[in-house]
């Protein structure tokens, strides 16, 4: 997919909500315009008792859709307490009210967009840098919080939406108290209106043609790549670095122009120069420096003032990553096509010896047509392997591998039966239980999420209770009660002869999970040495 085409076919949705609500937004202003029974001779008088009465009605509606927030509800709030109100207040505050009543209709879903986009680049970002492994999805605390920094306008989006709508209605209620004073009829429909009604919805999105413009796209090109910079961050060092990529035709702007190809560490101190300037004309080379990757800076979208701006980061690999790299797999008895498979799998020696003592070109084999990346079939006691599945690249070749051969051990010499564990069963069981929402909050992290060894352990002896991305379900572990054993001992001897130390050290802080480790690492150890 094009890198803009996601980004671009969610403006065109979030368009459709916009246009449509806006449609409402006419209807209700059309309505005020309506109910309107006084002229420019009283507008600035104090207001009936019968036309307070209706704006107090209007106020507790929206004080029950909890509208009433920020300087609008200070305003409301106001009004609804004082016994002398002009009726040019009143006016205002109805008009007011339609932007406020537009914004709390589209807000959801607009967010919901927002954060949808931002998700697909913050797992870009997480390919980039590795394509093997499964990106983990953007969480609402990050979203939001990258949400709250400001755009390009100074505002975070919030405070953006809440000016924007004062300006709004300041623009529409000057046009009506003009026309009244010209004793105009007040028709929504009329050019004077719809002029103002249309530059405001071009102002905070614009489609005409193939060009996105406007406030939310801006916002969102600004989201995209903070997004992206996290998910780079995930699953990087320190010293990762990006390169700056600029759109270049005839409308590349001097300042995204000087940046084109500049390299920028994404934790480190960047010192560069740039094109910048208050305005156009300012325009001067100058010497930046800043912590990072900085929104506006040497992130896109590229300010000082505002333009149309569709540059973009893309990570950077190091060069010691470049340069080619020895795999150590030599498993003469394997099939061309599976050698071709794990042709990029480095393996430790202690899982090569496993390999070639258990591999052939009989018990392992392709299957296209394999509902999983991999399994071991009891029926016909081999191992086999669907490259072509979707999550084949998120799999860990080499403990993938180990845990389907333990698996193939197991079975031939019906190990995992005589482990004798249900003691250490029990405290594991008693320990987790106790810490469930730590666990759970664990599993349910970025981190570990995707660890496949992990959330299969941890479903084992919770029976699906609490696992990651990869657990079994709950039925699996009900139907035969041995495969608890099994999937502990394929586990365990996988993260331990790859030496998954990470997940093993989480395995020795759980009592009872380090005395079965211990248990299945001395079972099986005469039979993979």
């Amino acid at each position: 997919m094009d890198n803009w085409q996601y980004h671009d076919n969610k403006m065109i949705e979030l368009k459709k909500i916009y246009n449509k609500v806006s449609k409402q937004t006419q209807n209700r202003l059309q309505e005020i315009f309506d109910s309107i029974d006084f002229d420019f001779n009283n507008l600035y008088s104090i207001a009936d008792t019968k036309t307070k009465k209706r704006v107090k009605t209007y106020i507790e509606e929206w004080n029950d859709k909890e509208l009433l927030k920020g300087y609008f509800g200070m305003l409301a709030k106001n009004i609804y307490k004082r016994t002398r109100v002009k009726n040019s207040e009143i006016l205002e505050l109805l008009i007011y009210g339609a932007y406020i009543e537009e914004q709390s209709k589209v807000e959801e879903k607009e967010l919901n967009t927002f954060k949808d986009v931002a998700n697909y680049y913050y797992k870009q970002g997480q390919e980039e840098v590795n394509k093997k492994k499964k990106p983990s999805i953007l969480t609402m605390a990050l979203f939001l919080a990258l949400l709250d920094q400001p755009n390009y306008s100074g505002f975070n989006w919030k405070q953006y939406i809440e000016a924007t709508m004062q300006y709004n209605t300041q623009q529409l209620y000057k046009q009506v108290i003009l026309n009244i004073q010209q004793q105009k009829d007040l028709e929504i429909d009329s050019s004077e209106f719809q002029t103002i009604i249309n530059r405001q919805n071009n102002q905070k999105l614009n489609i005409n043609g193939d060009k996105i413009s406007g406030a939310a796209d801006m916002q969102m090109i600004g989201l995209n790549n903070l997004a992206k910079v996290e998910g780079i961050k995930k699953v990087t060092e320190d010293n990762s670095k990006v390169r700056f990529i600029t759109v270049e035709d005839d409308k590349t702007t001097l300042m995204c122009d000087s940046l084109n190809n500049q390299e920028f560490y994404v934790n480190k101190e960047n010192v560069f120069d740039r094109y910048y300037g208050e305005t156009q004309k300012e325009l001067t080379i100058q010497r930046i420096r800043c912590n990072g990757l900085v929104l506006g800076l040497n992130l896109p979208p590229i300010q000082h003032h505002f333009h149309y701006c569709r540059s973009t980061i893309m990570y950077l690999p190091p060069v010691e990553k470049q340069e080619k790299t020895e795999y150590n797999l030599d498993i003469p008895k394997l099939s061309k096509d599976i050698k071709q498979v794990l042709s990029n799998t480095k393996l430790n020696s202690n899982v090569k010896k496993l390999f070639n003592k258990y591999l052939t070109g009989n018990n392992a084999k392709i299957d296209n047509n394999l509902n999983v990346p991999m399994r071991y079939s009891i029926d016909d006691n081999k191992i086999y392997i669907n490259p072509n599945h979707p999550d084949f690249k998120y799999y860990d070749l080499s403990e993938s591998l180990t845990h389907e051969i333990i698996h193939m051990i197991d079975i031939r010499s019906n190990i995992s039966n005589k482990l004798n564990i249900d003691n250490e069963l029990r405290r594991a069981r008693l320990q987790i239980d106790i810490d469930e929402d730590k666990y759970i909050n664990m599993l349910s992290s970025s981190k570990y999420e995707n660890n496949m060894t992990l959330s299969d352990i941890f479903s084992a002896i919770t029976n699906g209770k609490i696992t990651g991305n990869y657990g079994h379900e709950a039925d699996y572990w009900v139907k035969d009660s041995t495969k608890i054993e099994k999937e502990l001992s394929a586990n365990i001897m996988s993260a331990y002869l790859n030496k998954n130390q990470e997940t093993l050290n989480i395995i020795d802080s759980i009592n009872g999970l380090k005395e079965i480790k211990e248990k299945v690492v001395k079972t099986y150890h005469d039979y993979t040495r």
